[in-house]
C-alpha cells in the first residue's frame, strides 16, 4: 500500500477509537477513491486499440490528404479522459492543429484529448497539407489515462509508425527537349534488332529460326538467305540534378530553398513530358536519401509507376548536394546504358562540370545542359560558348505559384 492507503487506514481507526463518525466517514471515502483509482491505474489502457489511418501516402505540393484518428476501448471500464501525444517529423502541418516542440531532435508533438465510453469507438477526422517536400513519419503515440479525477494514473508508448510523403508538383513544359538532343529510335549498331526496321537479306547462318529465312529472295537467288534488321533502342534519357545550389564546397552544406524546390519540379516535370513523348526516362542526384548510396540513381524506364517512384525520391533527398556534381556525372558512364541521353540540370555556371560532360559524350553518351534559375539565360550561354548543346527554363514568377517551367534560351 502507498502512502495514501495508510493515511485512510489511520483516519478510520482513530475515528473508530474516539467514536468519530465523520472521521470513519472521511477514511472510508478515502479508501474508495484509492479504490476506483487503482482500477483506472491497472486497467485503463486494457483492450485499448488507437490507430492512425491516412487517405494516401503520397500528396502534391500543396494538397491535401485525410488523418483519421481512431480509439476503440474494448472493455466496461469508461475512459473519462485519455491524452494521446503523437510523435511527427517536424514541418508536418495538420491543419487546425497546432503541434508542440518535441523534446527530441527533429520531431514534434500532436496532442489530441478524448472522452470514450465502454465498447466504444470515436474518430476523429483531420487533414494534413503538404506545405514542404518531404518525407515525414508519425513515430510513436503515448497514451495518458486519468481518473475521474483527472489525475494521470497510468502511461504508456507504444511504437505505432506511419508514414507519408510530399512530393514535388508537376508542371507543364512549355519547350520540350528535341529528338536530337535526346537521340534518335535508330541506332548504328546494337545486340538487339528490331523487327520492325528491315534492312535487307544476308547469307543464311547456321542457327537461323525458320521464320527468319526470306523464301522469296532464296527462290530468286538459288541460295538460303535470311532477314537482316537494324539494332535499335528505345530512346532513353537520365535527368542528372545538381543539388549544389551555392557556391563553395560541398560539404559546406549550403542551400537555397527556392533553387532547390525548383529543381526538382523542373526534374520531374522534364521527366513526364519525356515519358509523355514515348522515352524511358531516369533520374540521378548528388543528394543523400534514405538509402545507403550517397547518390540516387534510378534507371531510364518507362514503365506505369516510374514517375511515382521518381517523385518519392524527389521527396527523400536532402536539399544539399552530397558529392560533387562532376562525380555524380563520371558514375553515369557506369550504371547507365551506353548511348542514353544524359539532361544535366543545374542552377550553377557549367565551366566546372563540361569536362565531364565532354568526357560523357566521348564514350556515346549524347549530353545536353539544362540550366535553370534566374541565371538560367546566362548559364545556357555559356555552355553554348563551351561547346555544349544547352536550353534554359525557369518557373516563373516562382516555383510555388508557376503553372508551367518555361524555356528561356
Amino acid at each position: 500500500m502507498g502512502p495514501s492507503a495508510y493515511l485512510a487506514l489511520i483516519v478510520i481507526v482513530v475515528g473508530a477509537v474516539v467514536g468519530a463518525g465523520g472521521l470513519v466517514f472521511a477514511g472510508v471515502l478515502m479508501t474508495l477513491v484509492l479504490a476506483i483509482r487503482s482500477v483506472w491505474s491497472r486497467y485503463g489502457l486494457h483492450a485499448l486499440v488507437y490507430e492512425r489511418h491516412l487517405s494516401a501516402r503520397r500528396v502534391l505540393w500543396g494538397e491535401r490528404i485525410d488523418l483519421d484518428l481512431v480509439v476503440r476501448n474494448g472493455k466496461l471500464l469508461p475512459l473519462p479522459w485519455l491524452r494521446i501525444d503523437d510523435t511527427v517529423s517536424q514541418g508536418a502541418e495538420i491543419i487546425g492543429r497546432d503541434v508542440t516542440p518535441s523534446t527530441q531532435r527533429g520531431l514534434d508533438v500532436l496532442r489530441e484529448t478524448w472522452s470514450v465510453g465502454w465498447f466504444e469507438r470515436v474518430t476523429r477526422h483531420l487533414q494534413i497539407e503538404g506545405t514542404r517536400r518531404g518525407a515525414y513519419h508519425f513515430i510513436s503515440a503515448e497514451l495518458h489515462v486519468a481518473d475521474l479525477f483527472a489525475s494521470t494514473s497510468r502511461v504508456e508508448e507504444r511504437p505505432i509508425r506511419t508514414s507519408y510523403r510530399v512530393v514535388p508538383r508537376i508542371v507543364t513544359v512549355r519547350s520540350r527537349l528535341s529528338d536530337r538532343t535526346v537521340g534518335s529510335v535508330k541506332a548504328t549498331k546494337g545486340l538487339h534488332e528490331e523487327p520492325s526496321l528491315f534492312a535487307g537479306v544476308r547469307p543464311y547462318q547456321a542457327g537461323d529460326s525458320m521464320r527468319r529465312v526470306h523464301w522469296k529472295a532464296t527462290a530468286r537467288l538459288g541460295v538460303p538467305v535470311s532477314r537482316r534488321y537494324d539494332p535499335a533502342r528505345e530512346r532513353e534519357l537520365l535527368i542528372a540534378v545538381d543539388m549544389q545550389t551555392m557556391a563553395g564546397e560541398t560539404w559546406m552544406l549550403n542551400w537555397d530553398d527556392d533553387l532547390v524546390e525548383g529543381l526538382c519540379i523542373a526534374a520531374l516535370s522534364l521527366a513526364r513530358a519525356s515519358v509523355g513523348d514515348g522515352m524511358a526516362a531516369g533520374l540521378a542526384v548528388n543528394a543523400f536519401s534514405d538509402r545507403p548510396q550517397r547518390t540516387v540513381y534510378v534507371p531510364p524506364s518507362a514503365a506505369a509507376g516510374q514517375l511515382a517512384v521518381m517523385a518519392d525520391l524527389l521527396a527523400d533527398i536532402s536539399p544539399y548536394a552530397s558529392v560533387p556534381f562532376e562525380r555524380l556525372l563520371a558514375e553515369v558512364a557506369r550504371r547507365a546504358p551506353l548511348g542514353t541521353s544524359v539532361v544535366a540540370l543545374s542552377s550553377r555556371d557549367p565551366a566546372e562540370f563540361v569536362p565531364t560532360l565532354r568526357r560523357l559524350r566521348a564514350q556515346g553518351f549524347p549530353v545536353t545542359v539544362a540550366a535553370f534559375g534566374p541565371e538560367a539565360a546566362t548559364w545556357s550561354a555559356h555552355a553554348r560558348s563551351l561547346g555544349m548543346p544547352s536550353v534554359g527554363y525557369r518557373l516563373d514568377p516562382d516555383w510555388q505559384t508557376a503553372d508551367a517551367l518555361e524555356r528561356v534560351a
